[in-house]
C-alpha cells in the first residue's frame, strides 16, 4: 500500500481515540456545571455509537483523504459539513433508539471538542506534509526524459517529496538543480545526504557505477529505480517501463489456492450482502426503467472475463434501446444515448448493482479490473503494451482504477487505468479489496467519475 494510505489509517485510529475520549471528557465536565450530573452506565456503549457516527460523517466528507482539502478553508468547511452530518445521523439514532442517547450538553460539548481536534490535527499534517522541509529528501540519478517525468509527475501530484536535485552529465531545465557528474556520486550523496536515492537513467543504463549504487545502499541511503519510486509514490504502475523480468521475477502478481478460496468466500459474502441491503433500490430502479423508456429492464452484454473468456454481464439498461446500431463506442460526457432514469443510475453507479448475480455465478470478482468488451480489448492491446496482463486476473465491479481514475472514453485513459489495475494485480490483497469497497461506497454517493 502506498504511505498516503498508511497516514490515512493512522489519522482514523486517531480520530477513533479522539471521538471516544471527548466523550468522557465532556461528561466529566458536565459534573462542575450547574444542574444535576448523573453517572451513566451505558457510557461506553453511547461513546461507541458517537465515535462510529462521527468517523462514517468524515469519512464521507472526504476527511481521510488529503487530496481533498490541500488548503485550510476546504478543510475547515469539510470538518464543519462533517460535524453537521454527525448531528443529524446522532439525532436520528437518538430518535430510533432513545436509550442511547448522549444528554444535549454532554453531545454539543463532544461534538466541540472532536471538532477541534479534528482540524488542529490536519492542520498541523497539512503543515508538515506541504512544509518545504518536509518529506522524503530525494536525488535523482538521471539526466533525459525519464528524470523529467519522474520530476513532473510527483510534484503535480503533490507527494510528500524534496527533490534535492539530480545527477548527470547535461545540464539540461529539469526544474532542479544539477548537483553534479555521475563520477562525483559518491561525494553527492555524501554532501546532501538524502533518504533516497531514485535512479531514473535513460541512454547510459549500461554504464551505471554499480559498485558505488551498491556501496551507497549499503552505507548511506536507500537506492531504487524509478519505476518502483513512482509505483510507491502513486499507487500505480508505469506501464511504460514494464520489462518482462519486472513481472517474472516479483513477489506480486500470483496466489495461492488458500488466498484464492478465502477471496471466493469474500466475494460470495458480499455480493449476497450487497444484494440484501439494495434489493429495494434494485426494485424502485426496475420500476422506474419500465415506465420511463420501451425495452428489456435489463441488458446483457458480452465481456471479457479471466484469461480471455467472454461472459455475459448483467446490468440495468440505463440507453436506449437502439444505443449501438451504429457499433460499439464507449460512452461520453452528457451521452445524447442515456436515458433520464439512466443518468440518474449511472451517477450513482445504480446500474452495476444486478452484477452481484455475475459475482455469484463466479463469471466476476467484487474487486478486479473492470471487464471490458472484446471490441475494444481487440483494440487496446494493440497500442497500449502488455494490456493483455490485466485478463490475468477475474474482473471486479469495482475496483482500484474506478475510485482513483475518473471514467474514460480514450485510449490515453486506458493506458492511465491499466497503471492501476496493474498495481491491483500485484498487491492485491484482503485488506487492499476492503480499502476499495469503502471508497466505493464514498464514490458512488458523491456521484464521482461516472458518466
Amino acid at each position: 500500500m502506498t504511505r498516503s494510505v498508511y497516514s490515512n489509517i493512522l489519522l482514523f485510529a486517531f480520530d477513533v481515540a479522539v471521538a471516544a475520549g471527548s466523550v468522557f471528557l465532556a461528561k466529566y465536565i458536565q459534573r462542575f456545571l450547574p444542574g444535576i450530573s448523573l453517572p451513566d452506565e451505558l457510557l461506553w456503549a453511547k461513546a461507541g455509537i458517537y465515535s462510529t457516527a462521527g468517523i462514517v460523517c468524515f469519512y464521507f466528507q472526504d476527511l481521510y483523504n488529503w487530496r481533498y482539502w490541500k488548503r485550510t478553508s476546504e478543510l475547515t468547511s469539510s470538518i464543519l459539513l462533517g460535524g453537521g452530518l454527525a448531528l443529524i445521523a446522532l439525532a436520528l439514532i437518538y430518535y430510533i433508539i432513545p436509550t442511547v442517547g448522549l444528554e444535549r450538553d454532554v453531545l454539543l460539548g463532544a461534538l466541540l471538542l472532536t471538532l477541534t481536534a479534528a482540524f488542529i490535527i490536519r492542520a498541523g499534517y497539512l503543515k508538515f506534509r506541504f512544509s518545504n522541509r518536509r518529506g522524503t529528501r530525494v536525488v535523482v540519478l538521471g539526466d533525459g526524459d525519464n528524470a523529467k517525468f519522474l520530476f513532473r509527475e510527483i510534484r503535480s501530484g503533490g507527494y510528500p517529496v524534496i527533490f534535492e536535485g539530480y545527477i548527470g552529465r547535461n545540464n539540461w531545465d529539469l526544474a532542479s538543480r544539477r548537483l553534479g557528474d555521475v563520477s562525483e556520486l559518491h561525494r553527492i550523496i555524501k554532501e546532501v545526504e538524502p533518504d533516497l536515492l531514485v535512479v531514473a537513467p535513460d541512454g547510459w543504463r549500461g554504464t551505471l557505477p554499480i559498485d558505488d549504487l551498491l556501496h551507497i545502499k549499503l552505507t548511506s541511503c536507500d537506492v531504487i529505480d524509478s519505476p518502483s519510486f513512482y509505483e510507491e509514490m502513486t499507487g500505480r504502475i508505469l506501464v511504460e517501463e514494464i520489462r518482462p523480468s519486472s513481472i517474472i521475477f516479483t513477489r506480486g502478481f500470483l496466489s495461492s489456492p488458500i488466498q484464492d478460496a478465502v477471496k471466493r468466500g469474500f466475494d460470495i459474502f458480499f455480493a449476497l450482502l450487497g444484494m440484501v441491503l439494495t434489493l429495494p433500490i434494485m426494485l424502485i430502479t426496475a420500476i422506474a426503467i419500465r415506465l420511463d423508456s420501451p425495452g428489456p429492464v435489463f441488458y446483457l452484454q458480452r465481456r471479457v472475463g479471466k484469461d480471455g473468456k467472454d461472459f455475459k454481464l448483467i446490468k440495468f439498461r440505463s440507453m436506449r434501446q437502439d444505443a449501438e446500431k451504429q457499433g460499439p463506442q464507449w460512452a461520453s460526457q452528457n451521452d445524447p444515448r442515456v436515458t433520464r432514469v439512466g443518468r440518474v443510475i449511472r451517477k450513482l453507479r445504480i446500474d452495476e448493482l444486478p452484477q452481484f448475480i455475475n459475482v455469484l455465478k463466479n463469471d466476476m470478482s467484487f474487486v478486479g479490473p473492470r471487464p471490458e468488451r472484446r471490441y475494444f480489448v481487440d483494440q487496446l492491446e494493440k497500442v497500449i503494451p502488455y494490456y493483455a496482463l490485466r485478463l490475468h486476473a477475474k474482473p471486479g465491479i469495482t475496483g482500484w482504477a474506478q475510485i482513483n481514475y475518473s471514467y474514460g472514453d480514450t485510449i490515453e485513459d486506458a493506458r492511465e487505468k491499466l497503471k492501476y489495475e496493474l498495481y491491483y494485480m500485484k498487491h492485491h490483497s484482503l485488506w487492499l479489496d476492503l480499502v476499495i469497497i469503502f471508497q466505493t461506497v464514498k464514490v458512488a454517493l458523491k456521484g464521482r467519475g461516472s458518466q
